[in-house]
This record gives structure tokens, sequence and C-alpha cells, in this order.
């Protein structure tokens, strides 16, 4: 099954056919790779069948899992199989070694965050950043963001008590847990996906919404114990803005 570009269009050059090449993949942007077919058979990897997999997932606390599920993601290249031919008939099963595990938990992992298998393969398959695009999954609300923009621009001139009622919506907006917010997105994790965001490329409806997200994020980071620290905060933001002007 050939993978199919954002614009839905086929690319007949970009199927994961590991039975005749080399497929490499990434996991918190390590790179490694699965083996084409040939080689498996000369290094003696261990081939198991799709019910041995699903056995192998079972053991290793990965639920919800079926056959039927495995063979849904090998059809959408999400996690290619090898096809081999057995019997008389030459019937094709699926069959996967211990590399894909490691696969499986990645994608398990990103599902729990709410991405796509497109969104997803991006991350596995082209070293996309999950920052980037699960702060662009969870931007829902467009015209709220617009609205906050003005308020934004004028920060210096609002007080913490509308400081806190934003901070209040943004919290709405992204879902925060407050421990898992500080202990997350302190002010090493924001300099990670500010940096991420200066390398993508992304179109200017998408980088406005990302680059908002960051400040509103920046904005919920410096204000705590019911304080608005301003001086924090203008350090994020003149970072961002200051850095990114060829985005905006």
């Amino acid at each position: 099954m050939a993978r199919r570009d954002e614009n839905n269009n086929i690319d007949i050059n970009a199927k994961r056919d590991i039975n005749n090449f080399d497929l490499y993949y990434f996991i918190k942007n390590k790179k490694y790779y699965l083996p084409k077919y040939s080689f498996i058979l000369k290094s003696k990897k261990r081939l198991m069948s799709i019910g041995e997999f699903l056995n192998l997932l079972e053991k290793n606390n990965m639920k919800n899992m079926s056959i039927n599920l495995l063979r849904e993601w090998d059809n959408k290249e999400l996690l290619p199989a090898y096809r081999v031919e057995r019997g008389m008939i030459r019937t094709e099963s699926r069959y996967y070694i211990m590399e894909h595990l490691d696969i499986v938990k990645e994608i398990v992992r990103l599902k729990s965050y709410g991405l796509e298998i497109r969104e997803t393969e991006k991350i596995i398959f082209e070293n996309k950043s999950f920052e980037i695009l699960f702060l662009s999954k969870i931007i829902k609300n467009k015209e709220l963001f617009m609205k906050m923009k003005d308020i934004i621009k004028n920060i210096k001139h609002i007080e913490d008590e509308l400081v806190g009622s934003i901070c209040t919506e943004v919290k709405k907006i992204f879902n925060i847990n407050d421990d898992d917010f500080k202990d997350t997105f302190n002010d090493k994790y924001l300099n990670t996906i500010l940096n991420d965001y200066k390398k993508s490329n992304l179109n200017p409806d998408e980088s406005s919404i990302l680059l908002l997200s960051l400040i509103l994020l920046s904005l919920y980071n410096s204000y705590d114990n019911n304080s608005f620290d301003r001086k924090k905060f203008s350090k994020h933001f003149y970072s961002i803005i200051s850095d990114n002007k060829n985005h905006t």
C-alpha cells in the first residue's frame, strides 16, 4: 500500500517495503532501522508470526492490541511487517522481529497524546518534532487565541488579576494539570520547543498559531501563586518574537 502525502496524492516511491529495503525509524530522535528480509535470513534473526508477536505484546503489558489492529497498522504502513509466502498455495503471511516491539511502544505512547496515524508516522519515520505536532494538535480554538493576541501585545499594562484570568483560559485550552505542567513545561523544555519551532517549515497559518501557543505557555509558566513574574515572561516573549520574525 503506497503512502499518501499531505495533499492526499499517492507517493509510489515512498512505500515502506521492508521485504526489499532497510527501513529507518526514530524513537525520541534516536535513529534505528528494520533490516530488509534478506538480512534477516543471513543473520538468523528470529521471525515471529503475527500470533506470536501479539503474545509478546501482551507479555509486555501492551493493552488493547489485536491481530486485526496489527494488520491495519501494516496495511497503513505504520508498522510494516515482513510478508513471507508459505504453504502449497503460497499464502502471504506477516512476520515480525523484536525491533517491532519498540515501534509499537512508541506508537502507543504517541497515540496516548491524541496524535493520529499521519502525525505519528511523521515523528517515527520522518523524525518530525513531537512538540510542534503536539502543540498544533491541542490548539482547538483559534478564534479565542486571536482575541488574546491584542491583549498579549500590551502585556506590560495587564494587572495580575487579568493575567490570572488569561492563565485560567490557557489552562482550559491546554487541559493543564498544575503539577504535571511545572514538571514538564519548565524553562528548559520551553526553550527546546522554541528551538524546534525555529527549524520548522510550517505554513504561515500554522506558524502564527504555534507562535501564539508558545507565548501563552510562557505566560502561564510565568504566573505562580497569584503572582505574575513580568521579567521572566518578557525574557521568553522577546526571545520568541525577535528570533522568529520570518515565521510570522
